[in-house]
């Protein structure tokens, strides 16, 4: 997910029994879990190709779903070392720090593209879709996890109470039979995916993880990569609906959480990861700069032209480059808000 205040809050981590006393240790030294960090990475990079228009790009749909459902691993971390009755503050506060950076972001994203339609524009059109999630591309993501801050002790009481697997087994049914058949009445089809229920599956798995109720497993990747190389031929055949309601996208989504995410947070490696595998990992832990900044990046690629020359020396692969710029570049954005000590526009207050 990408690294919103509450991801981040790591050190003093509570481990149950049957974690392993170098997990333990390697968690109460703030080791980063690598594996969810190359994750996070790879569900970025997903979102920048999106943006970007890369061919067959529905198969980079499992960013926001992992999102999410990290969103309620690290969530459900924090909340498991705090006393209870300190919760409810502690999501007040966190649904503070996530309202900061989409009021700014969305305030000048609507500077930037709607300045001169203010009059002009109905005022439901304004709040369900300037700011209701439609205003710039990834602020759904916001609305829904205002959503689902408030759900979470409901949710967290669902996962202690009732079975995971048969909720996540329904959750993903949901999503099949909205998207080939729910969405086509007015009322659903315009509230469409932006509404909490169809991320549920993420939620829950989400905090089965962080109790440890699923192992990681890793050959789970190469089926969830398998699915999401058929989702464009299924997102296709039901372009009018959401892409993330698609049942492979949905189901590899679910599975690369469990591949990557483990509640010891141990280090995947005995020897220290090489370059490249760092490289990445530091891209993964500072997805929230890229996500709230890659649609000003792409904006800026596109005025000055890159984006223009890099797709006609190269063709539709030129997007490589123009995702590669806008990755360094929403980088930057966030080491130099940061330095300002403007930090939680990037997640890091």
């Amino acid at each position: 997910m990408p690294d919103t205040p509450h991801t981040l809050d790591r050190a003093g981590t509570r481990l149950d029994g049957a974690v392993t006393a170098v997990a333990a240790a390697a968690a109460a030294g703030g080791v980063r879990d690598l594996h969810a960090d190359w994750l996070k990475a790879a569900a970025i990079v997903g979102v920048v190709c999106i943006h970007a228009g890369l061919p067959f790009h529905d198969m980079f749909r499992f960013g926001v779903p992992v999102f999410v459902g990290l969103w309620a691993f690290y969530l459900e971390k924090a909340l498991s070392r705090r006393r209870p009755e300190t919760h409810a503050r502690f999501l007040v506060q966190r649904m503070v720090e996530l309202a900061v950076p989409y009021l700014a972001w969305t305030l000048l994203y609507i500077e930037k593209f709607y300045a001169s339609r203010w009059s002009a524009t109905p005022l439901h059109t304004i709040v369900g879709g300037w700011f209701g999630g439609y205003g710039w591309s990834g602020q759904y993501y916001f609305v829904i996890l205002f959503q689902l801050t408030l759900l979470f002790p409901l949710l967290r009481r669902c996962v202690a109470q009732v079975p995971t697997l048969p909720v996540i087994v329904a959750g993903v049914a949901l999503n099949v039979l909205a998207g080939f058949w729910l969405l086509d009445h007015r009322w659903i089809g315009a509230v469409g995916d932006r509404l909490f229920i169809y991320w549920i599956p993420y939620v829950v798995l989400g905090i089965a993880l962080a109790r440890g109720q699923f192992r990681r497993t890793p050959g789970l990747v190469m089926v969830a990569v398998l699915l999401l190389l058929a989702a464009p031929f299924e997102t296709e055949s039901s372009s009018e609906h959401s892409a993330y309601l698609a049942s492979t996208v949905t189901i590899a989504s679910l599975l690369l959480l469990v591949a990557a995410v483990a509640a010891d947070r141990a280090a995947p490696a005995r020897q220290s990861p090489r370059l490249l595998a760092r490289g990445i990992a530091f891209i993964g832990r500072n997805t929230f700069a890229i996500f709230v900044g890659n649609v000003a990046m792409l904006e800026v690629l596109k005025s000055t032209g890159f984006t223009a020359s890099a797709v006609a020396r190269a063709g539709q692969s030129g997007l490589l480059a123009v995702v590669a710029a806008t990755l360094a570049g929403c980088l930057c954005i966030g080491w130099l808000l940061k330095r300002l000590g403007q930090g939680i526009l990037v997640g890091k207050p």
